[in-house]
């Protein structure tokens, strides 16, 4: 099967699923959950973009980001990767989307609603994002493990010491004196290393230069909880991964629940909730509004 036939495939079951009633789907879900021993939670851009956290939504950026909008974008995805824009109009973009999706925007429902089902059972959050809607909504920070970071923390260059440093003041000074309708920032407002001078980077895995203490601080308890899941009645909540990055947590899910003979797995997914066959019978499969279907296995769990 080509990719292109691949894709058509997800659209096709994504469609399907979307046009049946959830209503059983949810409720063999709650199910699941309620009768885990260990809950592994997977939660991707699809989770935030589900409450308007969308990279990929010509509305959002109308709505959120006009003067990118009026500059020719349809996406704020499309901005963001765009080779034309000047190093400092690259800077000034960067810095509105960090203040945009970590500090400014509100604590998305679904994560409230994600919170109210697993709160006082044994979860552990695996998550590629990096808008700390997780810590945001009040999830135990001690069970969450990010291994990509969040947008919020600055380091030096290269390095001249392992120290982080939020980047709230920073992103908010690029801001202030930025270009209102090209995005170009000032080259005095970028960040530098307050310790040796050079310029600072934000502290992201993926750099030879990435400091990864905090990033790594909660890896050895994943994976104790994650060994000990092998042995248990296990839920895998996969919610909003796509193909971005299914390395992290799609491709796992998918292959420790073909392997632990009492794990399920949960997937809800817009475009891309199928699961492989060979899975089906322990698997929950939920395209649609995730926000919606969230929600619903909330109501459905306090009754």
């Amino acid at each position: 099967m080509t990719y292109a036939e691949r894709m058509a495939a997800y659209a096709a079951r994504a469609a399907e699923l979307a046009a049946q009633d959830p209503t059983p789907a949810l409720e063999r879900a709650v199910s699941l959950l309620e009768g885990a021993g260990h809950i592994i939670i997977g939660g991707a851009a699809g989770l935030s973009a589900a409450g308007g956290l969308d990279y990929q939504s010509e509305e959002v950026l109308r709505r959120d980001f006009p003067a990118l909008h009026a500059l020719g974008y349809h996406t704020l995805w499309e901005a963001l990767w765009d080779p034309s824009r000047t190093y400092l109009q690259k800077q000034g973009m960067i810095a509105a989307e960090a203040l945009w999706a970590r500090y400014d925007f509100p604590v998305i429902q679904a994560y409230r609603d994600l919170l109210a089902l697993v709160e006082g059972r044994n979860y552990f959050v695996l998550s590629s994002n990096i808008d700390d809607q997780f810590q945001k909504a009040g999830f135990d920070p001690d069970r969450i493990f990010c291994p990509q970071n969040s947008i919020a923390d600055f380091q030096c260059s290269i390095p001249c010491c392992d120290a982080l440093w939020d980047g709230e003041a920073i992103y908010r000074t690029i801001v202030a004196h930025m270009d209102p309708v090209t995005y170009a920032c000032r080259e005095e407002d970028l960040p530098r290393c307050p310790h040796c001078g050079a310029p600072a980077v934000r502290n992201m895995r993926g750099r030879d230069v990435f400091v990864p203490w905090k990033v790594m601080a909660n890896r050895a308890p994943f994976e104790r909880f994650w060994a000990e899941a092998a042995q248990d009645d296990t839920v895998f909540l996969e919610l909003g991964v796509g193909f971005n990055s299914p390395g992290l947590i799609r491709h796992p899910f998918q292959r420790m629940t073909a392997l632990w003979p009492r794990a399920s797995l949960i997937r809800m997914n817009r475009d891309y909730p199928s699961v492989p066959e060979k899975i089906r019978s322990r698997s929950v499969e939920l395209g649609g509004d995730m926000a919606l279907h969230l929600h619903r296995m909330r109501l459905l769990a306090s009754r």
